[in-house]
């Protein structure tokens, strides 16, 4: 009988909590655009502890399509809600298929695929919930021969419950 009670007492289930991934795009040259909508293809988090090429939970947003026009500043927009392994994770991972944009002085702008990842420290508690807000930038190149438009994440930060 004290056997039975052991093995399942080693055989727990992992804790669970939630975590949220927010997006939002800090003001640069967004306002070159009318409309400028990204396609998220996922996000990653990185187990803390874990070497640098493995250790990637790969998420999948329940909304994949984002206007960046219309998360300037102080708003933002939940990609992502879901349960994971509760524990300590050091980095997120933004992995966009693609952008295209409307310019208000005319003319489209399209955006190839884009992966890029910063370092942030923040624990999922068990039955509880971890937000963490996306800050993208719009960067102008375009006082150089040829330049035109990118889109880089500038900071991951973790926030408090919305």
């Amino acid at each position: 009988m004290f056997g039975v009670g052991l093995a399942a007492a080693c055989s727990r289930v992992p804790a669970v909590g939630t975590i949220e991934i927010l997006l939002s795009d800090h003001r640069e040259a967004i306002g070159d655009f009318e409309r400028l909508t990204v396609e998220v293809e996922r996000v990653d988090l990185h187990t803390a502890g874990s070497p640098t090429e493995q250790g990637w939970i790969e998420l999948s947003p329940q909304v994949a399509l984002v206007d960046l026009t219309q998360v300037v500043g102080e708003a933002s927009l939940s990609i992502l809600r879901q349960p994971v392994r509760a524990g300590s994770y050091d980095a997120v991972r933004l992995v966009l298929s693609g952008a295209s944009g409307a310019l208000k002085e005319g003319g489209e702008v399209q955006f190839g695929e884009f992966s890029q990842a910063d370092r942030i420290e923040f624990e999922v508690p068990g039955g509880g919930l971890a937000t963490v807000l996306l800050e993208l930038v719009v960067q102008s190149d375009d006082d150089h021969p040829g330049g035109s438009y990118e889109i880089l994440l500038i900071e991951a930060r973790q926030v408090g419950e919305r």
